[in-house]
């Protein structure tokens, strides 16, 4: 979820990453702290790197390059040159048809000189320009574009689409760990599909080179290889960082919105008027939904017996959670009177995020409809409220405390 739009979430990274957190690394600050020990600078492959897809399979793409290129296959080296200029990229079959350059079987990869991004158009897209290469492959007839990058270089092109430019620099450099740790969580979570993240709000939100500014740059670098962790069964381990735009009063366990264990520094509850000042603490406006609509919606979701649903005559809350009381589980009783009982959370995504903005709304029944009133807050309310980060960081805090306020009880390490 991010300050500006909708989002989720995070699990384990690669081994050498975790090995990294549970060899002893200590606890520290960020940058300039007199504890921190002067460490060799790490060249660029050694930082961890992260496969991010890029919109939407599509039947083709564009590519171009403004400096040297070349293009490589799983036998090596298939094309090369000066600069790219605006290339097609089509699916036929199981090939790759890149322009009149090549014909591949599989998976080819698009690099660039170091300083020269590689700019794609990807169709309802503008173009955009990423550092790191491009991975393009046939996937079902359609062309997959996966931007392989190290996280560092990854993570500007998050910041600045996650926060509002004028935000304080130390809500950025609190958003960069959360969002690093994040990224290093969900590496090789998809691995069977060929990338890590989106680069929508299902993941984090990420533009690229055009999206980048000074002040994310500056964020990364004074934060860098620090994450977020947590002591489970002996280890340290990497924290799952959810954040979110607005929380509307107060934070909830991670647990109650996503199910399954919560890690203590999730555990919730986490008092937050501080995002007052977002436009979303309070509703502005009510929310009113057909109940066909809704209806149509969780069976569209494709889970379970949702597939079966019969039109809904009644709609309630079950169960609350929280202080403010957001909703946790919601109750669907059918015309025919069977009652289902679905997660809150998921609940809003099938139905549509952007509809509902959050879990924190009280019902009104209105015959063919339903009307969520007294609405508060932006995104799920699990981990750190952005809106809150800001208000901290104009008025004093550092980045360390209001990660450890929105994490109680976490560690932050320098991974690499």
């Amino acid at each position: 979820m991010n300050a500006r739009a909708l989002r989720p979430r995070p699990t384990l990274g690669r081994p050498f990453v975790l090995a990294l957190l549970t060899a002893g690394a200590a606890v520290l600050a960020f940058s300039g702290c007199a504890c921190e020990r002067p460490r060799r600078p790490r060249t660029a492959e050694e930082v961890p790197r992260v496969r991010v897809k890029i919109g939407k399979d599509a039947p083709a793409v564009d590519v171009t390059v403004e400096g040297p290129w070349r293009l490589t296959g799983a036998e090596g080296d298939l094309a090369r040159g000066p600069t790219l200029e605006r290339t097609r990229v089509r699916a036929d079959g199981r090939n790759l048809v890149i322009g009149s350059l090549a014909i591949a079987d599989g998976p080819v990869h698009l690099h660039a000189a170091e300083a020269d991004p590689v700019s794609v158009d990807v169709p309802g897209r503008s173009r955009r320009r990423y550092r790191g290469y491009l991975r393009l492959e046939p996937v079902g007839g359609r062309v997959r574009v996966v931007n392989v990058v190290p996280v560092e270089a990854y993570l500007p092109g998050v910041l600045a689409e996650e926060l509002y430019r004028p935000w304080h620099l130390e809500a950025y450099k609190a958003q960069a760990v959360a969002a690093r740790t994040y990224a290093l969580r969900q590496r090789s979570r998809r691995a069977r599909y060929g990338f890590d993240l989106y680069d929508t709000p299902r993941s984090q939100v990420y533009a690229g080179v055009d999206a980048e500014t000074k002040k994310a740059w500056l964020a990364v670098r004074q934060t860098r290889g620090i994450v977020a962790t947590y002591r489970a069964g002996g280890k340290s381990v990497l924290l799952p960082t959810y954040y979110h735009s607005t929380c509307g009063g107060g934070t909830v366990a991670a647990g109650t919105v996503f199910g399954g264990p919560t890690p203590p520094p999730l555990c919730g509850g986490t008092g937050c008027t501080y995002c007052r000042r977002s436009p979303h603490y309070r509703w502005k406006k009510e929310v009113v939904l057909s109940k066909s609509a809704i209806t149509a919606a969780l069976r569209r979701s494709g889970a379970g017996v949702l597939r079966t649903l019969g039109p809904i005559r009644r709609f309630e809350v079950a169960e609350r959670t929280g202080p403010g009381g957001r909703a946790e589980r919601i109750r669907l009783v059918e015309k025919g009177g069977r009652a289902l009982l679905v997660r809150a959370a998921d609940w809003r995504i099938w139905v549509g995020a952007r509809k509902v903005p959050s879990t924190w709304f009280h019902v009104e029944d209105r015959g063919d409809a339903i009307a969520l009133t007294g609405g508060r807050g932006l995104g799920h309310g699990v981990g750190m409220c952005q809106w809150g980060a800001q208000f901290l960081a104009a008025h004093g805090q550092t980045a360390e405390q209001i990660l450890r306020y929105y994490y109680p009880g976490v560690d932050l390490v320098r991974a690499y």
